[in-house]
C-alpha cells in the first residue's frame, strides 16, 4: 500500500493533563495515515464536527471512539454539543474544576493521559473552537 502524506499538519494541544490534537478532515483513502497519528498520540475518541467523509469501521476496530456533534461553519457550538463536549472532556480527564486548581503545567504531552482528536473540514474553526471552550472552563 503506498502511503498517501497528511494533508495538513496536526496541532497537539497539552495542558495541564489534557491533551487534544486538532486536524482536518480524514477521508476513507487517508485514514490508515490518519490512524498512525492516532496510535502515536494516544487518541482515545474522535470528535467530528462536519459531516462524515469516512466510514467508523477502521476506527472502531482499533478501540477509538467517533463522536458525531456536526454544526454550522461559522456559527457558534449549540450548547448540546458544548455540554457532550464538556462532558467528554471531563470522563476522560476528569472534573475541570479539579483541574484548574492544579498548580503543575506541562509543556509536554502527558503521556499516560489520552488524547481526544477533533476535526471539522480544515481543523481552522470549528475543531479549535472546541479545544479553547475545553481550555477556557
Amino acid at each position: 500500500m503506498s502511503s498517501i502524506p497528511l494533508s495538513k499538519i496536526l496541532s497537539f494541544i497539552s495542558y495541564k493533563n489534557m491533551n487534544f490534537l486538532i486536524l482536518d478532515c480524514p477521508t476513507d483513502n487517508t485514514l490508515p495515515q490518519y490512524l498512525r497519528e492516532f496510535k502515536r498520540n494516544r487518541v482515545s475518541d474522535i470528535v467530528r464536527v462536519c459531516e462524515p467523509t469516512y466510514s467508523t469501521i477502521l476506527l472502531s476496530e482499533n478501540n477509538i471512539n467517533v463522536h458525531d456533534w456536526q454544526f454550522r461553519d461559522g456559527a457558534v457550538p449549540p450548547a448540546n454539543i458544548v455540554i457532550n463536549w464538556l462532558n467528554l472532556v471531563e470522563k476522560k480527564f476528569g472534573p475541570l474544576q479539579q483541574i484548574r486548581k492544579e498548580q503543575n503545567v506541562n509543556e509536554e504531552m502527558n503521556t499516560e493521559n489520552p488524547t481526544i482528536a477533533v476535526h471539522c473540514v480544515a481543523g481552522l474553526g470549528r475543531a479549535p473552537v472546541l479545544v479553547a471552550i475545553a481550555l477556557i472552563e
